[in-house]
């Protein structure tokens, strides 16, 4: 029985671009063990997966002796191959002691004084057989797509996974009782919009969001969902308050939803709109739904590179080097990609 191991300790939407890599150990190796390293950002989700057989909550923030415990933990067995693929110091400190036969890695690069430097640099040809690198956000100046080098380093126990290949996903939800509860949205093909904390700093997101988004749907000719979870930031407040009061029957809030449910809303909409929510944009990856990503112009490589290879995804930007842009302006590029 073979035994593989994944280093995740980050987000929900960087676990989401390896879940191909771990569904394709699966097929190859049926009785293989998996083991997931998880953080508690996406431990939760992660333990639904039925083709992981362990997964290790991590937290940065544990004390000295749990994380302690928490490496021994890992190395309690034989591995005949590791994945710590997630840049973080934990990760690589514990590979470089694993047990494991073959070890990959992905190398966080920047630069001193303008020149490549790995962090740190004495580690990693020791630690791994094979490594991609990946060049941080301060330091990138070209596309580097990052799925391309996780699947590079995957192909190396020959699962010939491409990058068009669809992001593995596999819902537990029941879908007949999904379709009644928004069978009116979804035989109208509808928009799903995701607020979060990135909508912060746009324009008149706090003054008009509810008055520009009426105006938004008439000219799409769709009905919107609007999803958030643990939203209280002023203007989502002011929104929910004011689609409230007005009862509008166009747009529909969907706050809190589990996550299940909210890759069943991305499955069916039309576009999926979101400043750049990870989960988001991963999904659509998984189902092929269409992505409109809301980004600033400077962070536009740095988003290229996460971006999946086998959807229709398109950016529009909330800023440039010069001012911040209104929600009036970003909907209207927004229904330029859409328009009926």
């Amino acid at each position: 029985m073979k035994n593989f191991i994944f280093f995740r300790t980050d987000r929900l939407g960087d676990f989401l671009i390896i879940t191909n890599i771990i569904k394709a150990l699966k097929e190859k190796y049926p009785k293989s063990k998996i083991t997931v390293v998880a953080s508690q950002l996406n431990y939760l989700f992660i333990k639904k997966y039925k083709i992981i057989d362990r997964v290790i909550l991590y937290n940065k923030n544990y004390n000295f002796l749990k994380k302690i415990q928490i490496f021994k933990i890992i190395n309690d067995r034989n591995y005949d191959a590791s994945f710590s693929v997630d840049g973080k110091s934990f990760s690589n400190l514990c590979t470089f002691f694993l047990k494991s036969k073959l070890k990959l890695g992905l190398i966080y690069k920047s630069k001193i004084f303008g020149f490549p430097f790995y962090k740190p640099n004495f580690f990693f040809k020791i630690i791994f057989k094979y490594y991609e690198t990946f060049t941080s956000k301060d330091y990138l100046n070209k596309k580097e797509h990052l799925p391309t080098k996780l699947i590079n380093l995957s192909n190396k126990l020959s699962l010939k996974i491409k990058t068009t290949d669809k992001y593995y996903y596999k819902p537990s939800i029941n879908e007949k009782k999904f379709k009644q509860e928004f069978r009116k949205f979804i035989k109208r093909k509808f928009i799903l919009i995701h607020l979060d904390e990135k909508w912060l700093d746009i324009n008149g997101i706090k003054e008009s969001l509810y008055e520009e988004l009426v105006i938004f749907q008439k000219k799409i000719k769709s009905k919107i969902i609007i999803t958030s979870f643990n939203n209280s930031f002023d203007y989502f407040v002011i929104f929910k308050n004011i689609l409230k009061k007005k009862k509008n029957k166009n747009i529909l809030l969907c706050e809190n939803k589990s996550l299940e449910v909210m890759e069943r809303m991305i499955n069916y909409s039309k576009f999926a709109l979101s400043c750049h929510s990870g989960y988001l944009v991963q999904i659509c990856g998984t189902n092929k739904s269409k992505i409109i990503d809301i980004i600033n112009k400077k962070d536009f490589i740095w988003y290229s590179c996460w971006l999946p290879k086998n959807t229709f995804h398109k950016f529009v930007f909330k800023s440039n080097e010069r001012e911040k842009f209104a929600i009036k302006k970003i909907l209207l590029d927004v229904f330029k990609i859409i328009k009926p």
